[in-house]
């Protein structure tokens, strides 16, 4: 596993890992210049290859989310792929997901750029089709975290990819995101099983703890009861809008806000219900609700959704995703 880094002249850093092509660290200034650490992550290359659950960071796929009984039907494929959660397969699969791998690494000469590769062959976790994958982060001077996702196929295959990022704005983790404000421009969530499968439809948010049309403290209406060991969100969110900022987070008390812009349909909200304690990068304390993951993506392909685009990836074609974070104070 190699590091890379990226900076810009304000003091925000970023920090990369050929591991899974992930978002390590993001170094973040508070509304009194104060920097730090906004996102989970491990503290050695050990623990990541050890600790897979979390995915702190990591790009996840080929298809992520969730995929019951370890089938993809859809988009004229019907194919098994490995289990990992019970008899379903979870974010591309357990042994060679892709964050799971080492991806090879090109970085821009302005230091500002990187991208990291990866050809996953045909077979790999069961998926058809070789797949040639390009993760590319960048940061720029107004302080936004770009990411984009480039791939290509030589025979059809589903393609669904997300950066596995758990935020927390507080800085190394020091308060809980259930004191963060959050906003979402989306008046329904997918309907979904006890196993968070979908079951068809979508479900308005109004009079729901899913609502987040108006900004709100996160902990002041969480969801309670089911299977989870700590009462959250782990939820997909049918966005009202397809330009601007679609989602803003704020810790109150460090000032730190964080506003997400996506070419995506969707977006994955879970908050960290699952996360085990443990003692992260920076003496970060890991423990369910310490960070909140706001993941744009498209919903793969299931029996209870025919009216849903497929994620099917055609040869002809190129899958390509942009998601923006703008970080900032206030």
């Amino acid at each position: 596993m190699a590091l890379v880094a990226l900076s810009n002249d304000r003091g925000t850093s970023v920090l990369l890992s050929t591991f899974g092509a992930r978002l390590v660290e993001l170094m973040a200034r508070d509304r009194d210049g104060v920097p730090g650490n906004v996102v989970l992550g491990h503290t050695s290359e050990q623990e990541y290859r050890n600790d897979p659950g979390p995915y702190f960071g990591a790009t996840v796929g080929r298809v992520a989310g969730r995929l019951a009984d370890a089938r993809f039907v859809g988009g004229g494929l019907d194919f098994r792929v490995t289990p990992n959660e019970g008899s379903t397969h979870l974010h591309g699969g357990p042994t060679r997901a892709l964050d799971r791998v080492e991806w090879s690494v090109e970085q821009a000469e302005d230091a500002q750029s990187v991208t990291f590769r990866y050809v996953s062959p045909a077979g790999e976790e069961g998926y058809p089709g070789t797949l040639s994958i390009a993760s590319t982060y960048r940061l720029n001077e107004s302080d936004e975290v770009d990411f984009q996702f480039h791939a290509t196929t030589d025979a059809p295959t589903p393609v669904n990819l997300v950066n596995h990022s758990y935020i927390n704005l507080s800085g190394d983790a020091s308060g809980s995101i259930v004191d963060h404000v959050l906003a979402i421009e989306a008046s329904a969530i997918l309907g979904a099983d006890d196993r968070l499968l979908p079951r068809g439809g979508v479900v308005p948010v109004a009079g729901t703890p899913y609502d987040f049309r108006t900004e709100r403290r996160i902990g002041d209406d969480l969801p309670l009861g089911g299977s989870e060991p700590w009462p959250g969100i782990d939820s997909t969110y049918v966005l009202d809008r397809a330009v601007g900022p679609v989602a803003r987070l704020w810790d109150p008390r460090s000032g730190r806000t964080l506003e997400i812009s996506t070419t995506e349909p969707t977006l994955q909200v879970y908050t960290g219900n699952r996360i085990a304690e443990s003692i992260g990068r920076r003496g970060a304390q890991h423990s369910p609700g310490k960070g909140i993951c706001l993941e744009p993506h498209r919903v793969p392909d299931s029996p209870s959704l025919p009216d849903w685009p497929s994620i099917v990836l055609q040869p002809q074609d190129a899958y390509t995703q942009r998601t923006v974070w703008r970080l900032g104070v206030r």
